[in-house]
């Protein structure tokens, strides 16, 4: 079935039935890191990495849910192995059961994976992103987009307090070089006060800074209505189109942050997230900024 179909057949659907079954998950292959980022909580947290066997269950186990999309995440997802078995076995794994297969990564490993959607973590420009991710980090991730020709990748961004000053400055200078731009605002996943946490000045700022930068054609790739709704948080979340899976094995519906961190819903900055929900509520904005990203 032709992708927009699918997927908003099965966004009725679930309307209709009023069924609570996923649409989409974040899988966490691991929380190892080659990076000790200043804003991430995951890199701290020491478990073990599931085998291939176990990752392919889980995919299974995503499927017969419902979900439609998977992400997958870390820690950093391009560390994975089980013997011979690299994180590109895991996708084309995962290829056969989802409408799209997607990879958050911080940029640092070349990009040469069959995954349907590569996002690239860039969270300032050169001197703030080390400032945050380590020495040298942007230059390779850099370097690894430059070599990645051809393949679908966009950037996310996690703003925080002290990257919040340029983003439009990082948007401008990745036009040409990504497919796209995402944002996501970071979360006090370990609690308040949390110096990290922009103020809601500098959240309002820059969210209105990217609407502006979007209508004058710069590859902002969140609609105009998520952005909006992310002012204030005002939209309705319908968290039950999500799933986790942790590298134990555990799958959790619901919201991204549960078992995680304290939930704090007026902190919320999941963008995604706030964009699969609107596109539930059959806004279209959102629903053509997934078919942009998802591809289809």
């Amino acid at each position: 079935m032709f992708w927009p179909l699918a997927f908003f057949k099965a966004l009725v659907a679930r309307r209709r039935d009023g069924t609570s079954t996923p649409l989409l998950a974040g899988f966490k292959l691991t929380h190892r890191c080659n990076l000790h980022c200043r804003h991430c909580p995951f890199w701290k947290r020491k478990t073990t990495d599931p085998g291939f066997e176990a990752v392919v269950e889980r995919l299974t186990a995503l499927r017969a849910l419902g979900v439609l999309m998977v992400i997958f995440e870390g820690g950093e997802p391009l560390l994975w192995r089980d013997g011979e078995k690299t994180f590109a076995d895991v996708v084309e794994a995962a290829r056969p059961h989802f409408l799209s297969v997607g990879v958050t990564t911080n940029g640092t490993f070349p990009l040469d994976v069959p995954a349907d959607v590569i996002w690239v973590s860039l969270d300032g420009l050169e001197a703030t992103h080390d400032e945050i991710r380590g020495a040298g980090v942007f230059e390779k991730a850099m370097g690894n987009i430059a070599s990645a020709r051809g393949r679908p990748v966009f950037a996310n961004v996690t703003v925080n307090r002290i990257n919040a000053g340029e983003v439009e400055d990082l948007v401008r200078m990745l036009a040409g070089t990504v497919r796209g731009v995402t944002i996501q605002f970071h979360y006090p996943y370990e609690g308040l006060p949390d110096p990290l946490l922009p103020t809601h000045a500098q959240r309002v700022e820059v969210l209105q800074r990217l609407i502006r930068l979007k209508e004058e054609g710069y590859p902002v790739a969140d609609s105009r209505a998520a952005l909006a709704a992310l002012e204030e948080n005002h939209w309705r979340c319908h968290d039950h189109l999500l799933a986790n899976v942790e590298p134990d094995g555990t799958i959790r519906t619901g919201c991204y942050v549960k078992g995680r961190g304290g939930v704090l819903c007026r902190l919320c900055g999941f963008a995604a997230h706030c964009e699969i929900s609107l596109a539930y509520d059959l806004q279209l904005g959102p629903i053509l900024a997934g078919k942009r990203l998802f591809g289809w």
